[in-house]
């Protein structure tokens, strides 16, 4: 028994010793977000009817109201609730905009701004239920310097940004709400140390978007330069 206790430990030792490199995990985010962009796609079929832009706005609405939820109730289940639907809305507009056909110069402004408002009031809702007001300041920065450097990078004919990074918009959603689910279930101490590790995750998240639009734009440059 002994013996074989210390077979299973060697292998277990040996095969946690075995380098995962980010290639692999970047590939299981990639996968991971593809799946979630087809089940918005398909869930989008059931709302096509409604106006996208009308989506935006109410997920917009309810993105203000998660703060205001968080201050009236303190209780982090009611504001994770808020907080998911302003997320599907999110989600549901560009997917309904897509199948109707109507992306629009409007529509994209509107998501545009949205997405910024949005980042810092889910975010922001964490101070009425007394998380630590540095880590808020900080995850909203960098959230909202992520989006930014999408939205930047596509007014300079960039692509392809949406899917860069560790902590794309899906994720930093993931994100949001597991730590108001740990604070509900958790407490205070337990939320900062999830909105932590969600902040380093953006910080990871700046530097691989702006490596990659330095990148890019350089190409661009010598591109054109070798003309």
């Amino acid at each position: 028994m002994r013996t074989q206790e210390t077979k299973i430990s060697r292998h277990l030792v040996e095969y946690l010793d075995k380098p995962v490199t980010i290639g692999i995990m970047l590939n299981l985010l990639s996968s991971v977000r593809k799946k979630l962009r087809i089940a918005s796609t398909l869930l989008a079929k059931y709302v096509a009817h409604l106006d996208p832009n009308t989506l935006t706005v109410l997920g917009l609405s309810l993105s203000m109201l998660t703060p205001m939820a968080a201050y009236l109730t303190k209780n982090s289940l009611i504001v994770a609730a808020t907080a998911s639907l302003a997320m599907l809305m999110d989600a549901l507009d560009g997917s309904v905009a897509r199948l109707r056909g109507e992306t629009t110069a409007l529509g994209a402004f509107l998501d545009s701004l949205s997405d910024r408002l949005s980042d810092a009031l889910l975010v922001l809702a964490f101070y009425p239920l007394g998380c630590d007001y540095l880590l808020i300041y900080l995850v909203t920065t960098f959230s909202m310097t992520t989006s930014y450097i999408r939205a930047r990078a596509e007014s300079l004919g960039l692509k392809g940004l949406a899917d860069v990074g560790l902590m794309t918009r899906e994720f930093r959603s993931f994100g949001i709400l597991i730590a108001y689910i740990v604070h509900y279930l958790l407490g205070i101490k337990a939320a900062n140390y999830t909105l932590l590790v969600l902040l380093l995750g953006l910080c990871v998240t700046v530097i691989q978007r702006s490596y990659y639009v330095i990148k890019s734009l350089k190409r661009s440059i010598r591109r054109v330069e070798s003309m």
